[in-house]
């Protein structure tokens, strides 16, 4: 009894049973021998009186924790096989969801029993054989803790694996092939299978297999409410089969041959049933309640994680369409900017070509005819010609044939040089091993460098800009940095109507590089561009 009230705290390797303990109980084994089937009764009884219901593998698990039920092991002196045993049935009870308190009133109930055998049987030294059992029991307790332990710490280890799968997992059948694996180790079994539910046929479809071959695991399709698997989808409970040869849900003979035992839960999500996952054993391996317990957590966690991962795909598959179609929209605007150029070039160009020339063919005519008109000609001609080359500057903006000639940086040379003689701005232009690109990669570089003249022109009233190119570390660095008012980027990004720096991001995303702004007011803009190549 005074082994019973104290907390097992102590590590076991702390407890060691001295000699003439272990001398003691190996007699006291002896002498109870022939009496152990009346004592276990007699402490089935006060168990009983005492409210105590249950399984019988619960009341066996209970029995075989008694000095009674292992006599043989403690004659012998075998204490460590007795231990073995208790850890052992510890661990079944912990799976049975037997609470640690109900286990302690078993052993003081049980040692209550065995006290009036006690006294019979050691009249002289019953105090000294109750120290004795004492420490057996104490050492028992230190045992069970151990048991427990171990079975909480597996609980845990199978969500902590579950909330790393859900963390490294990039798609759904990864996440689910993992969670199997975890789930084989935690339950030492030799498959698994997921399944899960096409709504529009009602049909259950292997998504994930372990363990076994995927042409058997296809033998689990099946509409829901027919098999094994079908019969958890519809009723949404778990389901264990002890011996798939006698249950007529397992109708495929190479599962009945491959495995004995299947356990299985539903993937429920909002009361709905949306996959069946289940377990699969090749001997007989019944399914204690804290494991399907465990297990029915284990899926409810996991159906969360598949509907996440769907719809995490979901997303990825419709943000590459939105990419795709992004690109697209860029190649048919390229493709339009140079059917316009080409128009411009060979339709009004030549048009305007012409006009120049008999604008000069009448001036020519007049200054001898009339003298006086031939000076408003002349002024004519100086608009024509000035409107000739905007329309040259717009082609080559609208088409740059020197980007798909000589490349991105005889392109960006030229758009400076242009740039610094139209507008009052002075440019500086540093180019360095920019070497050769994608000409698609070329397009868009030269659209953003474009971009951030022209705000630069309608916004920033500055004096000087600077346009730095580079190529480092297989990235391309580009950098337009300018002395204006700057402004607030927050303000003008969530400005309606206002799709310039989303566009220039939008560009930059496309390529798959990183677009940075820092500004000041007062202080100019810097603009950051670094693409991979």
């Amino acid at each position: 009894m005074r082994g019973l009230e104290r907390a097992p705290v102590l590590p076991e390797d702390a407890v060691v049973l001295s000699d003439q303990v272990q001398e003691n109980i190996r007699r006291l084994a002896e002498k109870i021998s022939p009496r152990s089937r009346q004592i276990e009764a007699r402490w089935r009884r006060r168990l009983t009186r005492g409210g105590v219901k249950g399984s019988e593998a619960h009341w066996k698990a209970l029995a075989a924790l008694n000095p009674g039920a292992a006599t043989e092991l403690l004659a012998a002196g075998n204490l460590s096989s007795f231990f073995e045993r208790v850890e052992y049935n510890g661990r079944r009870l912990a799976k049975l969801d037997v609470p640690p308190s109900e286990v302690i009133s078993s052993l003081r109930e049980y040692e209550e029993a065995l006290v009036p055998d006690l006294r019979r049987l050691f009249p002289q030294d019953y105090s000294n054989y109750l120290w004795s059992l004492d420490h057996l029991y104490f050492c028992i307790l230190l045992t069970l803790n151990t048991a427990y332990f171990q079975v909480r710490d597996q609980e845990a280890r199978a969500f902590f694996e579950l909330f790393q799968d859900e963390l490294e997992s990039l798609t759904v059948d990864e996440l689910l092939n993992r969670v199997l694996d975890s789930l084989m180790r935690t339950f030492n079994a030799q498959g698994g299978v997921v399944l899960l539910r096409v709504p529009a046929q009602d049909q259950l479809l292997v998504k994930a297999c372990r363990g076994l071959d995927p042409a058997m695991a296809r033998h689990f399709n099946g509409p829901v409410g027919e098999g094994f698997a079908g019969r958890i989808a519809q009723t949404g409970k778990p389901r264990v089969v002890l011996d798939t040869r006698r249950d007529p849900l397992i109708g495929s003979p190479e599962i009945r041959h491959a495995f004995r035992s299947l356990w299985g839960v539903p993937l429920m999500v909002k009361g709905k049933v949306t996959g069946v996952l289940h377990l699969d054993f090749a001997s007989e391996y019944s399914c204690l309640p804290r494991e399907i317990k465990l297990l029915e957590a284990v899926a409810e966690r996991c159906a969360l994680a598949v509907e996440k991962a769907q719809l995490m795909e979901a997303l990825a598959q419709r943000e590459e369409q939105i990419r795709k179609l992004g690109e697209h929209m860029l190649k048919l605007e390229e493709e339009e900017r140079r059917r316009i150029s080409r128009e411009l070039h060979d339709e009004v160009g030549q048009a305007m070509l012409v006009v120049r020339l008999y604008l000069e063919m009448l001036q020519g005519q007049l200054q001898q005819q009339n003298p006086a008109l031939a000076p408003k000609v002349g002024e004519t001609l100086k608009v024509v010609d000035g409107t000739i080359r905007d329309m040259r500057r717009l082609i080559s903006a609208l088409s740059p044939s020197l980007l798909e000639q000589l490349g991105l940086a005889a392109a960006l040379r030229q758009f400076a040089n242009n740039f610094g003689r139209t507008f009052p701005v002075r440019v500086r232009l540093r180019l360095s091993r920019v070497g050769t690109l994608p000409q698609d990669t070329e397009i868009m570089l030269y659209r953003l460098v474009q971009e951030c003249f022209s705000n630069v022109i309608k916004h920033s009233k500055a004096e000087n800009v600077l346009l730095a190119v580079h190529r480092s570390n297989g990235r391309l660095h580009v950098r337009v940095e300018d002395d204006g008012i700057g402004f607030n980027v927050n303000q003008v990004a969530h400005k309606r109507e206002s799709f310039g720096i989303s566009g220039m991001r939008e560009r930059v995303a496309l390529l798959g590089g990183k677009l940075e702004i820092k500004t000041r007011a007062n202080e100019g803009t810097r603009i950051d561009i670094r693409i991979p190549l």
